[in-house]
């Protein structure tokens, strides 16, 4: 990515997220939205050892919208 992201938003199971966290946190990216079924203990933790900021819940009504919305 040319540009540092604000966000990192992820519909990924835990197994494969966290095979990507080295990645997602080389970007630092301000947020990572760990959206309902991507998150887990293992996740958490390893996210928090990369000082990743953490926002658990559904990026769509982040935005302002409701799923039945789009």
């Amino acid at each position: 990515m040319p540009v540092r992201p604000n966000l990192v938003s992820v519909y990924l199971p835990p197994a494969v997220l966290l095979k990507l966290l080295p990645e997602i946190a080389a970007r630092v990216c301000n947020e990572l939205w760990l959206n309902p079924g991507a998150e887990s203990p293992e996740v958490l933790s390893e996210a928090e050892r990369l000082g990743l900021n953490v926002v658990q819940a559904c990026s769509i009504v982040g935005v302002g919208l409701s799923p039945s919305q789009l």
